[in-house]
C-alpha cells in the first residue's frame, strides 16, 4: 500500500492506480501504454490504452537521434490520440523511464496536460486493476507540436557552463553507460560529460512500493547530497 504521507510539489505530473481507475472509460482522458510495441502486443494492458506507434524514445524517425521534430510529432502524437483537451496519462512496465520520456516530449512541445501513472503497469497490477488484451481503436486529436526552446538543451548551451558552479549535468544513464566502458549499451562514444554528477534513474524508483517514485524529501536529499541542488541550472541526460 501506498504510503499515504507521500507528497509530491507537483503532485498534478503523476496520477496513482486508484485514481485513474475510477476514470476508466472517460472521454477525458488519454492512456498512453509507452513500453516498446514488441513488448506491449504480448501482454495485457491497461484498459482503453493506446499502444505507442513507435521505438518509445520518440527519436526522429527518420535519423533515429535527438527527439522527434515538430511535424513528426504533430502526425504521431495527435493520431495517437493527444489533444481535444484531454488529458494524457502515461505508464510502461519498465519502471516509469519510457512513460517520463513519453511526458517530456508532450511537455516540450506544449502539451501540459499529462501525467505520469506513478508505479506504471508494476503498480497498476500488483494492486489489482483490470487489464484487457485487445487494443481499442485511436481516436485522432488536435494536438500541434509547438516547441519550447528552454525545455531542451545542446551542446552549444552545455559547454560554454561547464564549470560554473551555478549549472550542473545530471547523467541518469546506467552505472555501466556511465563508466564508458566499451560493452556498455547504446553508448555512441565512450565516457560522460567532464565534472557531471551520476545517478542512475532506478534510484528515484521505490522499488519497494512497486515502482513509484521516492517521497519528494528522499529525491531532495539525494540530489542536494550530489551536489544537485537548488538555485543551480540542471541539465539532466
Amino acid at each position: 500500500m501506498t504510503d499515504s504521507s507521500r507528497t509530491y510539489p507537483r503532485d498534478d505530473l503523476l496520477i496513482e492506480p486508484v485514481d485513474l481507475a475510477a476514470q476508466l472509460g472517460s472521454d477525458d482522458i488519454l492512456i498512453i501504454d509507452c513500453d516498446a510495441a514488441e513488448v506491449s502486443i504480448g501482454r495485457p494492458h491497461i484498459p482503453g490504452a493506446v499502444q505507442m506507434q513507435i521505438h518509445p524514445y520518440l527519436r526522429d524517425v527518420e535519423t533515429n537521434k535527438g527527439v522527434l521534430p515538430p511535424e513528426q510529432a504533430t502526425e504521431i502524437l495527435s493520431g495517437m490520440g493527444v489533444g481535444n483537451g484531454r488529458r494524457v496519462i502515461c505508464y510502461d512496465s519498465q519502471g516509469g523511464v519510457l512513460a517520463a520520456r513519453t511526458w517530456w516530449v508532450l511537455w516540450y512541445y506544449g502539451y501540459e496536460n499529462t501525467a505520469v501513472l506513478n508505479g506504471g503497469l508494476i503498480a497498476w497490477v500488483a494492486e489489482g486493476y483490470p487489464l484487457e488484451k485487445e487494443w481499442q481503436p485511436l481516436r485522432p486529436g488536435d494536438f500541434v507540436a509547438a516547441p519550447i526552446p528552454e525545455r531542451i538543451t545542446n551542446c552549444d548551451l552545455i559547454l560554454p557552463q561547464l564549470g560554473s558552479s551555478d549549472f550542473v549535468t545530471l547523467d541518469v544513464r546506467s552505472d555501466l553507460e556511465w563508466s564508458g566502458k566499451p560493452l556498455a549499451q547504446n553508448n555512441q562514444r565512450e565516457g560522460h560529460i567532464p565534472g557531471t554528477v551520476h545517478i542512475e534513474w532506478k534510484h528515484f524508483m521505490d522499488w519497494d512500493d512497486n515502482a513509484r517514485f521516492k517521497p519528494a524529501s528522499e529525491i531532495a536529499a539525494m540530489l542536494e547530497s550530489n551536489g544537485v541542488t537548488r538555485g543551480k541550472a540542471v541539465a539532466p541526460y
